[in-house]
């Protein structure tokens, strides 16, 4: 029999083996496929989902975005920090899950052979260990979790509360890891926090750039830290108290996702018509006679527009009918909610949705109490607005500026609207009468003839169909 064709994960592994420096994707590719030849159009993409899901964080780093190195030449020398806390101090065991991401992914916990500064054997022991903490709690969901058993060692060295190890990769194809105590009182905090904030913003800039607004651990992490200034340097806090730390993000364990970002369970969980945790009510008085100019387009036609102003102590209630009434929607019923739109990384194409909060037509919901001057908008800044969560009719808010109220002037108000461009009812027209239609009926219209009525007809020719406002 003919032998069996080696998969695109195997070329990849040996290509990966015989680089001996970092390289592009495209080169990569180029060998690759020299190796691997294919017609497929869709070539580039199996190799950039072959390297995403199969190889990164395992057998390579990304450098940057398209460049890339095999993680064996990549992680030598590399340092880390594992903090000891009480129960590392009282038990002598250290969860595994502390070097997440520096063990080679092939091969056991009990594999991995630790020295002292001396080159000198550290006796240690893993097994398998009930109830481990994590971020201070304990691990419910595993019933038991791998763990380092520095027990011998620890008796020798005497490490206390507050103490480090730092961690050296010494070996990684060999998997040798140079262990130093750094007592409490050596670490140097000012260093390690600058380290901290590097290597923050480097994850956050990471998931900034990220196409579906998550990153995962097992993928990034080490990418994070060979982009470091200086990796083989002094190390900072250990990854996860590091991310555990930074506000701008939440970490499940696998995915690392920005703060706002709720799971559906959590949203449930959250206290009825009170604002989001991540919205803070800043306004006070002194605000109270700025004024506020939105400009608020119809998602599915820029072309309608309005101009709304509104003053700092005015609220999201308040904003939300204004809306309504400048767009003729129900003032009556469905439910409104506002996004704030933050561009994500250096896009301006690209943006993140933090919810701010929904309004109902009776001045409740989380949002209904929040004033328009207490939430941080800027001149340029971009709102999304819903109307109906049913139909989810979307609207683009432009903060155009901010500016002191002229006195005796009346606010909210809508101070300019587009040209309107009217349609005439069908049903008049065919009778020789022009009429502007108010709505349209999607039963009845296709893509060659919208049926367009005005309100008599609509209730005479079309009562119990689908009908939908037209809005100029």
């Amino acid at each position: 029999m003919p032998d069996k064709k080696p998969t695109l994960k195997q070329i990849v592994e040996q290509v990966l083996l015989e680089l001996d420096g970092p390289t592009t994707v495209k080169d990569l590719a180029e060998r690759v496929y020299a190796i691997y030849p294919t017609r497929a159009k869709t070539a580039m993409l199996s190799l950039r989902n072959c390297l995403r899901y199969e190889e990164q964080g395992k057998n390579l780093v990304y450098l940057s975005r398209d460049t890339l190195l095999p993680i064996r030449l990549a992680i030598p020398g590399v340092r880390f920090r594992v903090p000891i806390d009480r129960h590392v101090e009282k038990e002598g065991i250290i969860p595994v899950y502390l070097f997440d991401y520096f063990l080679p992914n092939k091969g056991k916990p009990s594999d991995i052979i630790f020295v002292n500064q001396e080159g000198g054997l550290i006796p240690v022991r893993t097994r398998a260990e009930k109830n481990i903490w994590q971020g201070g709690l304990l691990l419910f969901a595993r019933t038991f979790a791998d763990v380092f058993d520095f027990g011998l060692w620890f008796q020798h060295i005497q490490p206390r509360r507050g103490d480090s190890l730092l961690v050296t990769i010494q070996d990684w194809d060999n998997k040798t890891y140079l262990l130093e105590l750094e007592p409490q009182k050596r670490k140097q905090i000012k260093e390690a926090e600058r380290i901290n904030r590097e290597f923050s913003d480097i994850l956050y800039g990471m998931l900034e750039e990220s196409p579906r607004g998550y990153i995962s651990s097992n993928q990034v992490i080490l990418d994070a830290y060979m982009r470091l200034s200086n990796p083989r340097g002094y190390p900072g806090d250990n990854w996860h108290d590091v991310v555990a730390r930074d506000k701008r993000v939440q970490f499940d364990g696998i995915l690392i996702q920005y703060a706002e970002d709720l799971s559906p369970f959590d949203g449930m969980m959250l206290e009825e018509d009170e604002p989001l945790p991540w919205i803070k009510d800043t306004y006070t008085k002194k605000e109270s006679n700025q004024v506020y100019r939105f400009k608020v387009l119809l998602g599915s036609n820029p072309s309608i527009w309005r101009v709304i102003e509104m003053k700092a102590e005015h609220t999201f209630a308040d904003l939300d009918r204004a809306i309504r009434q400048a767009f003729g929607h129900d003032t009556f019923d469905h439910l409104g909610g506002f996004w704030k739109l933050i561009p994500r990384g250096k896009s301006r194409k690209r943006f993140r949705e933090v919810e701010i909060g929904d309004v109902n037509p009776m001045e409740e919901g989380s949002a209904a109490d929040l004033h328009i001057g207490g939430v941080d908008l800027k001149s340029g800044d971009l709102m999304k607005y819903v109307y109906d969560f049913g139909d989810w009719i979307e609207h683009e808010i432009q903060l155009e500026g901010i500016s002191a109220a002229e006195a005796g002037k009346s606010y909210p108000v809508e101070v300019a609207r587009n040209e309107p461009k009217y349609q005439y009812c069908v049903v008049c027209k065919s009778k020789g009468k022009e009429t502007i239609a108010t709505s349209i009926c999607l039963q009845c219209s296709t893509e060659k003839k919208l049926v367009v009525l005005c309100d008599d007809c609509a209730f005479e020719k079309h009562e119990g169909h689908y009908v939908e406002e037209i809005v100029y």
